[in-house]
C-alpha cells in the first residue's frame, strides 16, 4: 500500500455467511485483497447444437458465472503487538469461518440424528448458510462456495497456522437458482440493475469517443 498521503483508501473484499436461524452473521473481511479475480461466464441455453434457428438468440436465464480468487491470511502483524488469539491459534479462526461455509452446523446435525433415531426416516439435507461475496459497493452477490484449497504455510509452537493461502472457487447464484422469497434473489437483481447502468455508461462513453475520433475534435 502506498504511503502517499493523498492515496485513496482501498475497500476490502469480504465474504458474509447469512444464516436465517443464527443470531449473528459470520464475516470474513479479506486482510489483503486478492491481486486477481478470475470470472467465467457461460450462457444458459436450453438446447444443444441441434436447436432450431429461431431459438439461437433466446436466453434461457441468467448466465452461469463462476468466480475464483486466492486470499492471503497472515497473523504476523497481530503477533507483533502481542494479540493473545493470534498467539494461541494463529489464523485458525479466519480459516474456520471460511470452512463453516461448507459444514452443516453441529446443532442441526445432532437434531437430525435424533429425529432419525426416533423413526423420522425422511430427513431433509441440512441447509447451509447463504454466502454473499462483497467486492466493492456495486458487486454484492450471493454465491455457493464450490471449493476451498487451503495451504497452511507457517506454524506456531502449538502447530496452529500463522500464515495461509486460500484458493476460493464459487458459483454466483442468480434468480434462476433462488426462490423469490430468498434474500439472495433481491441481491442478485440489484447487482443486475447496477450492471445494466454501467453498460449504459460504457456504451455512451464508447459512442462519444468514436464520434470524437471521426470528427478529429
Amino acid at each position: 500500500m502506498s504511503s502517499f498521503p493523498g492515496s485513496p483508501r482501498t475497500l476490502r473484499g469480504a465474504i458474509i455467511a447469512v444464516d436465517p436461524l443464527g443470531p449473528l452473521s459470520r464475516v470474513v473481511v479479506f486482510q489483503y485483497n486478492p491481486d486477481q479475480v478470475q470470472r467465467n461466464l457461460q450462457p444458459r441455453s436450453g438446447g444443444d447444437s441441434g436447436q432450431r434457428s429461431a431459438d439461437v438468440h433466446r436466453a434461457w436465464g441468467a448466465p452461469t458465472e463462476t468466480v475464483s480468487m486466492t486470499v492471503e491470511i497472515d497473523a504476523t502483524d497481530q503477533l507483533e503487538v502481542g494479540d493473545p488469539v493470534a498467539g494461541s491459534v494463529g489464523v485458525l479462526p479466519q480459516l474456520s469461518v471460511l470452512e463453516m461455509l461448507l459444514h452443516p452446523g453441529s446443532v442441526r446435525v445432532i437434531a437430525n440424528t435424533a429425529l432419525l433415531a426416533a423413526g423420522m426416516i425422511e430427513i431433509l439435507p441440512v441447509e447451509l448458510p447463504m454466502a454473499v461475496m462483497v467486492w466493492g459497493p456495486g458487486r454484492v452477490v450471493p454465491v455457493k462456495i464450490t471449493q476451498l484449497g487451503i495451504a497452511e504455510q507457517a506454524f506456531n509452537p502449538a502447530l496452529s497456522p500463522i500464515r495461509a493461502s486460500v484458493d476460493i472457487s464459487a458459483q454466483v447464484l442468480t434468480y434462476d437458482d433462488l426462490p423469490l422469497t430468498d434474500v439472495g434473489y433481491g441481491l442478485y437483481l440489484a447487482h443486475l440493475v447496477a450492471k445494466e447502468l454501467l453498460a449504459v455508461v460504457g456504451s455512451v462513453t464508447g459512442a462519444v469517443s468514436a464520434v470524437t475520433e471521426l470528427t478529429g475534435a
